[in-house]
C-alpha cells in the first residue's frame, strides 16, 4: 500500500520535473533574447509605429498589473491543477487507508456441520475470507467441506 503510493508520488514528482525543464518559468528572458536577436528595421511609417504604441499601451491597461497577455490566467490554471492534484491526492489517500481498515477488521464465522448442532466459531480479519476456506487470526487455514455451511457475522 505504502509502496503504491510512494510509486505515485516519485511519478508526479518526475511528470512536475519535465514539465519544469520543458516549459521553465520565467519566459520574460526568453522575450527580451528573442527580440533582441531581431534585425532593428526602422520604418518611415509613423502612422503605423504609433498606432503600435498606443495598441501596447492599451493592452497592458486591460491586462492590468500583468504585462503578460493570459498570465494571470495562467496562473489561476496552475492554482486550480494544484488544487485538483492535491484534492486527488488525499482523496485516494483517505479512501485506501480507510479500506485497509475495514480489511483488518475482525468477523465472526460460524461453522455448521451436519454431524453437531452447535457451531464452530471462529475470529477471521476480514482480509482472510475466501468462498469455502478463511485464515483465523490464530493463522489457522480453514478449508469448509461440502457437508458443512459457513455463516459470517459482522460484514
Amino acid at each position: 500500500m505504502i509502496g503504491k503510493l510512494l510509486l505515485t508520488l516519485v511519478i508526479i514528482a518526475l511528470a512536475v520535473l519535465y514539465l519544469r525543464k520543458r516549459y521553465p518559468q520565467d519566459r520574460s528572458n526568453k522575450r527580451r533574447a528573442s527580440a533582441q536577436t531581431l534585425p532593428d528595421h526602422t520604418t518611415a511609417n509613423t502612422e503605423l509605429d504609433s498606432f503600435l504604441s498606443q495598441a501596447r499601451r492599451a493592452g497592458g491597461h486591460a491586462a492590468g498589473a500583468n504585462s503578460e497577455p493570459g498570465g494571470n490566467t495562467a496562473a489561476r490554471v496552475k492554482i486550480v491543477l494544484w488544487v485538483v492534484l492535491g484534492t486527488v491526492l488525499v482523496t485516494g489517500s483517505v479512501a485506501s487507508y480507510w479500506y485497509w481498515q475495514d480489511q483488518q477488521r475482525l468477523v465472526t464465522v460460524l461453522l455448521h456441520r451436519s454431524t453437531s448442532d452447535a457451531p464452530v466459531i471462529y475470529r477471521v480479519p476480514k482480509r482472510n475470507l475466501g468462498d469455502r476456506e478463511f485464515v483465523t487470526d490464530n493463522g489457522i487455514r480453514v478449508t469448509v467441506s461440502a457437508n458443512e455451511r459457513m455463516e459470517v457475522v459482522g460484514l
